[in-house]
């Protein structure tokens, strides 16, 4: 390849070097259909044979999907026909949004493509009509949209603006959409107990006490505090819980070798069998006479190869093996039960034993999502307010840890993203050269000469090898940074995943976008590069646009091949056959038949990059939209069936992390104004580059000011919100009484009142007879030129009018998918055909979608066995859900587990159930009990 900057030869045309890699798409498109039509195949026919292992959110007790059966292609009508309240009832509303960018990603897409081919290609081809080159084929000019002669710079300039429109139009209508759907879906969720509650850190010594605390708050006119939990610290409690833990399970192992799981001996009562093993933690019951009874048992049900002499030896070997776990987990279990206790009776508030986070629970929602935005303290680095994550996406290993340990953690795990960054870079620089002909050539002599005489191999090596190598390279880096993020020392699991999902993009735009696109230009010039640093942005501007058919292929590839792939689900399927591989106790089986929790850094990060290749490369080759609208089409619906089908959520955020990913895929836009202010710089037109210096402008202004307040206030419902749903969740000391208002209402409108300031009211403008003479005369010059200017400003108003009232969203009309919610569910929350739990084992439930504001008058704080210092014993659900909580983690029985513990991932050794208030699990949360083999059917 010639020297792009050499004196003794001319540039060669991007356009040329465009088209003669614009024909191997076809290619690029038919490997595509062979591994994506190949992995749906298998998929349904797995499907088909395994139904609950491709669709284990089936098998829920609560909030389950309808199941599809065994057809091959039936399920894909299923879930077509899943609307949006389906979804946001059985997922949550974070899937919905999810599923809802897709879409609007998609007619995004549809829209730009419309516009590119029916006007940017025809007009660009118009334009061109004088080129020399008259045999380029109408599918080349389709794709490539090239860029010959400087006329057809006129039509990049327009769709410039004309893309960027469409871009804040889209966008603009989902942000409306996503914040009333947020606000709406608060209002309904709001008497649950992270809705009212806030999470205060950095908390001053001297308010390190929960009774402070509470009088603080209500001090500030915030609103009646039910309960405050200033976190302690306990990290050596969370060694006895581990140890317990671990001890439990080897008695499992244990007890499962010996009796089998399923046990098939007659007569076998776990039951009984329980109560014997638990039985020793007595010290009166701990004789010899009882272990021998338990012994006893143990051989009348063990498997039939111990009732021989050989076995019967294996078997008293297993028993004495047993024995000293056992009086060990005793003495475990009550070392932590009396530690539980001490803590309990021996706290007396002091702020020693407390960290400088804490947990306070409002009577109101909105009392809470007021203390959010206001400043309570006259510190400002002390008592930062924020609203609390429900209590099982609290990280409560981290949640204590110092501020000057986080400091030190953040640096840490920063430095550490650079240098990785850096390194992956340097990797990516490597293969997108080792992968180019000119590399290849050296190791391989004979593979060029092959290439050039067929096209399959050529495309083979030169797209399809780079993007699979590639997409394996990045595959193991979300799990590199979610051990960042905690080594940052995040406080929730949610701010975490937003973290990766923040940087995994950057990460993808870093070695996708911008390696593949400058590193040939890098080695070709390098000595130019040095030598003349000015000729940099011009070397950019000529090689961006040659890199657009590799990324055509990149999201044809990513479209038509990865996600059919992702219906197969390689790594967990094949994690969980290998899991059941090794599986012996109930536990380990719940454990690998349990539905995978969603992870957004593995759904979000890809979508967000093929729209910024969509918008760098928009003009250039408009047919790139075509194949976006492919991809985000099948996206999806495949996101829509792991979501709905496969994927269970680990917390609920009501869409608070969706913003951001809106902002970011905004600021995509940079690149592509970079790349058009570029190519029209190279072309000589200046004009064109002054003419695109108000988008920086515009999309500098609507990142950092429209999607800012966005964000701001689409995190809080705002007041008059909470007091239109007929709430009692404003303050009393915040609102003026009914007399007090019409008091102020008539001393205001009464015309004899009058005050000192009244000069400063606006007075009716009345001209003099002199004024009057000159507005005629002015009137009268001005003329037409006057008339044509109002009648202009009053069509570009009612022109902005119509399009603001197309965008905008009433978030006070609560949008239709709450209406399809209550017609399809009842008020209680069961559902005939998305629920397999028996409903009528649990009476006199209180109605979840049913917001009742009741609360008790009870200003004494009511004495609990827990940490915290609770004002008001009233019951709150724990988590951000639409119904009823804590069922979602549970299964239908099987033959080797009756799931009647749930899991334990969320903290070790405390049960995810247990997580369901804001005081720390290793005190108050359930702890897993002896779950022994079970009885054959």
């Amino acid at each position: 390849m010639s020297l792009v900057f050499s004196p003794e030869k001319p540039p060669q045309d991007p356009a040329e070097e465009y088209l003669a890699y614009a024909s191997d798409l076809l290619t690029q498109t038919t490997f595509s259909l062979v591994i994506g039509g190949t992995a749906l195949f298998w998929f349904c026919l797995l499907r088909w044979r395994w139904p609950d292992v491709y669709a284990p959110r089936g098998r829920l007790l609560f909030a389950a999907p309808a199941r599809i059966g065994k057809t091959f292609f039936g399920w894909i009508l299923m879930v077509l026909r899943v609307n949006d309240a389906d979804v946001m009832f059985s997922a949550g509303l974070d899937a919905l949004l999810v599923l809802r960018l897709f879409r609007m990603l998609t007619w995004l897409s549809l829209t730009s493509s419309v516009v590119g081919l029916l006007i940017v290609v025809p007009s660009k081809v118009a334009l061109d009509s004088d080129s020399s080159n008259h045999d380029t084929r109408l599918y080349d000019r389709i794709v490539t949209a090239a860029l010959g002669s400087k006329d057809s710079l006129v039509v990049h300039f327009v769709f410039a603006y004309v893309f960027t429109a469409l871009v804040y139009y889209y966008f603009g209508k989902f942000a409306y959409e996503t914040v009333a759907l947020r606000w709406q879906y608060l209002l309904r969720v709001r008497n649950t107990r992270p809705a009212r509650s806030v999470m205060v850190t950095s908390i001053p010594r001297e308010l390190a006490q929960e009774q402070r605390l509470k009088q603080h708050f209500e001090e500030c006119g915030l609103g009646r505090v039910l309960s405050v939990e200033v976190v302690p610290r306990i990290e050596r409690l969370g060694v006895l819980v581990r140890r317990r833990y671990n001890l439990l399970k080897r008695i499992e192992e244990i007890v499962v070798l010996i009796l089998g799981n399923p046990c098939q001996a007659p007569g076998y009562d776990p039951d009984a069998l329980r109560t014997q093993l638990m039985a020793h933690d007595h010290e009166d019951s701990g004789t010899e006479a009882h272990w021998e009874q338990t012994r006893l048992m143990l051989h009348r049900w063990a498997l039939p190869w111990f009732h021989n002499a050989r076995g019967t030896r294996r078997l008293d070997r297993f028993i004495d093996k047993l024995k000293p776990l056992v009086r060990r987990f005793h003495h475990a279990d009550s070392v932590l039960q009396q530690v539980r206790h001490e803590w309990f009776v021996s706290y007396d508030g002091r702020s020693e034993r407390s960290s400088t986070v804490g947990f306070v629970t409002f009577e109101n929602a909105s009392s809470a999502h007021l203390a959010a935005q206001s400043f309570t303290f006259s510190q400002p680095f002390e008592m930062r307010v924020d609203l609390a994550s429900e209590p099982r996406d609290v990280f409560w290993q981290l949640v204590t840890l110092p501020q000057s340990s986080r400091l030190m953690r953040t640096l840490l795990s920063l430095t550490t993203y650079i240098l990785m960054l850096l390194y992956w870079l340097t990797l990516a620089f490597l293969l997108s050269t080792l992968v180019s002909m000119d590399s290849l050539k050296t190791y391989f002599p004979w593979l060029p000469d092959l290439a050039e005489k067929n096209r399959w191999i050529k495309a083979l090596f030169q797209y399809t090898t780079p993007t699979f190598m590639l997409s394996l390279m990045n595959a193991c880096v979300p799990y590199i940074l979610t051990w960042l993020a905690r080594l940052e020392g995040i406080r929730s699991r949610s701010a975490i995943q937003e973290s990766v999902v923040r940087r995994y993009y950057l990460f993808l735009l870093s070695n996708v976008l911008l390696i593949f696109t400058i590193s040939r230009a890098v080695l070709a010039d390098y000595s130019k590069w040095v030598e003349n640093p000015a000729l940099i942005p011009r070397l950019l501007a000529t090689r961006l646009p040659t890199a657009a058919p590799f990324f055509l292929d990149y999201v044809i590839l990513f479209a038509l091949a990865y996600y059919p792939v992702q219906l197969l689900q390689f790594g967990s399927i094949s994690l969980a056959i290998f899991r059941r591989m090794l599986c012996r106790t109930p536990r380990e089986f719940a454990d690998a038949l349990r539905p995978n929790y969603v992870d957004w850094a593995f759904i979000l990060p890809q979508p967000m990059l093929v729209f910024t290749i969509l918008a760098t490369y928009s003009s250039l080759a408009p047919f790139i939209f075509v194949l976006g609208a492919i991809y985000f089409t099948i996206g999806g619906f495949v996101t829509k069936y792991l979501l709905y089908y496969v994927y269970s959520r680990r917390f609920e955020t009501a869409g608070q992390f969706i913003l951001p990913v809106l902002k970011a895929l905004a600021g995509s836009l940079w690149h592509y104004y970079v790349l058009i202010i570029g190519l029209c710089a190279l072309k000589g037109k200046v004009l064109y580059v002054l003419l695109l210096l108000p988008l920086l402008f515009i999309n500098w202004y609507m990142l950092s000011r429209v999607s800012a307040q966005f964000y701001e206030n689409g995190r809080f419902v705002p007041s008059d919100m909470w007091n239109s749903q007929n709430s009692a969740s404003v303050s009393p000391n915040l609102t003026s009484s009914s007399q007090e208002q019409d008091q102020i209402r008539t001393t205001t409108n009464h015309p004899s009142h009058h005050t000192s300031t009244d000069y400063l009211q606006p007075r009716p403008h009345i001209l003099s007879p002199f004024g009057q003479l000159l507005d005629a005369i002015d009137c009268e010059y001005r003329g037409a030129g006057s008339w044509l200017w109002e009648r202009a400003r009053r069509q570009l108003e009612h022109a902005w009018r119509t399009v603001f009232n197309k965008i905008y969203v009433n978030p006070q009309k609560p949008p239709a998918i709450f209406r399809d919610l209550d017609r399809c569910y009842s008020l209680t929350g069961r559902s005939l055909s998305h629920s397999n739990y028996n409903w009528d084992e649990e009476e006199n439930v209180e109605s979840p979608l049913l917001a009742s504001d009741a609360v008790q008058e009870n200003e004494q704080p009511v004495v609990t066995p827990r940490f915290s210092m609770t004002f008001d014993d009233s019951h709150m659900r724990a988590e951000l859900v639409l119904a009823r909580d804590q069922r979602e983690s549970r299964i239908e029985p099987d033959a080797f587990t009756d799931f009647s513990q749930s899991s334990v991932s969320l903290l070790e050794g405390v049960l995810d159930e247990g997580l369901a208030v804001y005081e720390h699990p290793y005190l108050i949360s359930n702890l897993p009990s002896l779950w022994l083999p079970m009885k054959a059917q």
